[in-house]
Formats: structure tokens, C-alpha cells, sequence
């Protein structure tokens, strides 16, 4: 009982979190276009908040401005206006931009979206000729036809047939900010990820808050990874006394979801005793009483966990908490939060949602 209430939640949670923040690395997005084709309007609209807009750009060459944070790199080329002139050194400097990166590992173009208003109702000699040159250098381009509400049916499928022509096997997206079009972002957001390596993909997904069922998808991982570990801890039966251990594991999880779901303020709510009450009191009463109900669970003995309900238990908690985070999510991108995230993830709730997680078996699944 000791160890247990001396257990640091909070500063297991950030050490953890930090680490995976520290060894995250970061995919790098060239967002070009004309000047008001909706770049930033892009930029936001995947990543679910004003990337593009916080602070001032840092220069990284002429016509390129890079913004970033712990998980995504954005470079914003500066947009092309009339004049052939201009429009020539606009192609070249994203040319050059793409070519010049392409030696540094870490600062290199891993994707590029072309963005293309449709309000204009016309498709530039320009445009098609950046995006065959960029298409040429083997990175990754999607072409995003912006502003999707703004144009008939008729003008916007004539444009799309003018880049598919002009522009043979590059992958096109129409997006609208108005829902009611039903454009959104979801299949420029699983583009993206299909065409980045997996080392980058957990820096994109973590990123995007729009990204939910890429989220979910590898919350879900995370929780089995987990789960496995806390099955293979309990090989030997886990004592009280050695809860922290099982704990240690549980809070590494909670880690990696907060990660991915872009949550750290949860280290305020492990530190400040929701979770280790939560473990503590379905550690003692939960896992003994569901033991019995839950086919291949196993038993309790001796204040003892074995691996199946150390398994079950964790998978449970990591079940609850993401079911949680993407709530948390959701509500951000309706408008906002509805409570506070300690009420978010308060020990009640987070007990009651384990509960019906292993009462479903979900931790088994």
C-alpha cells in the first residue's frame, strides 16, 4: 500500500510523454498556390487548429516560410499573383526549395499539396506546369482544389478534367469549410498518411485533430502493445506490493495516447491523483469481482493478479482512456470543450467506462 501511494503518476507521465515528444519525428508539408487559393484555410482545416497563424513564420529561403511545432513542420511558399514574370519565379523557387532539402534528413519535402480555388473558375497555365515539375521529383503531391462551394457543378468538373489532362496519375482533392458541402478533409488526411514512411506517420497523426480514425486506429495499437506487456508481467503473479510495476506500464500507455491524441495536459490529471486512485480501487475490486464474470480472465488468488487479468485490466484502462480522449477531441473541433479535462477523466466516469470495457471483453478482443 506504500509503494502504491507514493507512486509519482505525474512525473512518470511526463517523463514518459516528454520522451516520446523529444523522439518524435517530424513530416515536412510544402502547402504552395496562388496568392488567396487557401493555404492557411487548408493547413487549419487539417490540423484542427491555427497553425498557420500563430506567431510569425521563420524564413527558411526566399519565398518559404516555415511553421512548426513538436509534430508537424509546415513550409508556406509565398503565393504567385498575375505577371509572367512573377509566376516564373514563383516555380522556381519552389523548384529549388525541393532540390536544396532534399540532402537534410530532417528538413527534406516529405509531401507537398498544390492548392487550386476553385472560386477563380479556371485552372492557370502555371499551376499545371509546378505541378507536373514537382510531380517529376518523385515527392509525394496532392493537388487541393480549395473553396469547393464556390464554383458549379459544371466549372468544377471542368477543372478537375483540365489537372487530371494536364496532369496524368496526380492524386486531387476538392475541400469546402462549409460542412454542408460535405467536402471535408478526411481523404486529403489518409492520403497524407498513406504517402508518408512510418517513421512519420505518428508525428502527422498526433498533428491532425481531425484525424480521429487514425487515431483511434493507433490508440488501439497502443493499447494491445500494452496489454501484451502487462500479460507478460503477470506470467508471475503480481502482488500488491508490486503494483507499481503493472502501473509503471500503465502509465507509459497513458503516455502514448496522450500523445497521439495532442493531450498533454493529462499530466496534470495523472498527477493529480485521478489515475492512481482509478488503478488503485479497480486493482483491489474490479479485477477480482469481473475475474469470475469474464470467460479466460482468470482469478484472483492470494492478493495476487495473474497475467490474464493484468492483461484484461490494462487493456480496459487503455480502452477508456481513448474513448475518453477522442471525446475530449471531438468536443474541441464542435467549438470547444465542454468541461475542464479533470472532469473529462474523472475517476468515476474512467471507473465506470472500464468497467464496460471489460465487461464487453474489449480487452480481449
Amino acid at each position: 500500500m506504500e509503494k502504491r501511494d507514493e507512486y509519482d503518476f505525474g512525473g512518470q507521465f511526463s517523463e514518459e510523454f516528454n520522451k516520446l515528444r523529444r523522439d518524435i519525428k517530424r513530416p515536412n508539408i510544402l502547402v504552395m498556390g496562388a496568392t488567396g487559393a487557401g493555404k492557411s484555410s487548408v493547413v487549419n482545416l487539417v490540423f484542427g487548429q491555427e497553425l498557420a497563424a500563430v506567431g510569425a513564420g521563420k524564413p527558411v529561403t526566399e519565398g518559404v516560410l516555415a511553421y512548426e511545432n513538436q509534430l508537424v513542420r509546415i513550409y508556406d511558399s509565398e503565393g504567385y499573383e498575375s505577371g509572367q514574370q512573377q509566376q516564373e519565379r514563383f516555380k522556381s523557387h519552389v523548384l529549388n526549395f525541393i532540390k536544396e532539402k532534399e540532402s537534410d534528413l530532417t528538413a527534406r519535402v516529405h509531401l507537398v499539396w498544390y492548392c487550386i480555388s476553385q472560386a477563380n473558375h479556371r485552372v492557370f497555365d502555371i499551376d499545371l506546369e509546378t505541378v507536373r515539375a514537382v510531380a517529376a521529383m518523385q515527392v509525394p503531391l496532392a493537388v487541393v482544389m480549395t473553396q469547393a462551394d464556390q464554383v458549379s457543378e459544371s466549372d468544377s468538373a471542368q477543372m478537375l478534367a483540365t489537372v487530371r489532362d494536364n496532369c496524368p496519375g496526380v492524386t486531387i482533392f476538392e475541400i469546402s469549410t462549409n460542412p454542408d458541402v460535405g467536402l471535408t478533409v478526411d481523404p486529403l488526411i489518409q492520403w497524407a498518411h498513406d504517402n508518408l514512411s512510418e517513421a512519420l506517420r505518428i508525428g502527422f497523426i498526433s498533428a491532425s485533430k481531425k484525424a480521429i480514425k487514425l487515431k483511434r486506429r493507433e490508440s488501439h495499437k497502443i493499447v494491445a502493445q500494452h496489454s501484451a506487456t502487462a500479460a507478460a508481467m503477470g506470467a508471475s503473479p503480481i502482488p500488491f506490493s508490486d503494483a507499481p510495476l503493472l502501473v509503471g506500464n500503465q502509465m507509459a500507455m497513458l503516455a502514448r495516447l496522450a500523445s497521439i491524441w495532442d493531450l498533454p495536459g493529462l499530466q496534470t490529471v495523472a498527477g493529480g491523483g485521478a489515475f492512481g486512485m482509478l488503478v488503485s480501487q479497480l486493482g483491489r475490486t474490479l479485477a477480482g469481482n469481473l475475474a469470475k464474470a469474464i470467460p479466460g480472465v482468470g482469478s484472483w488468488v492470494g492478493g495476487a493478479m495473474n497475467a490474464s487479468v493484468a492483461s484484461a485490466l490494462t487493456g480496459a484502462i487503455g480502452y477508456a482512456i481513448t474513448e475518453i480522449c477522442e471525446q475530449v477531441v471531438t468536443d474541441e473541433l464542435k467549438g470547444g470543450r465542454m468541461k475542464e479535462l479533470s472532469e473529462y477523466f474523472n475517476t468515476e466516469i474512467m471507473a465506470e467506462m472500464v468497467k464496460q470495457a471489460m465487461r464487453r471483453g474489449v480487452a480481449n478482443a
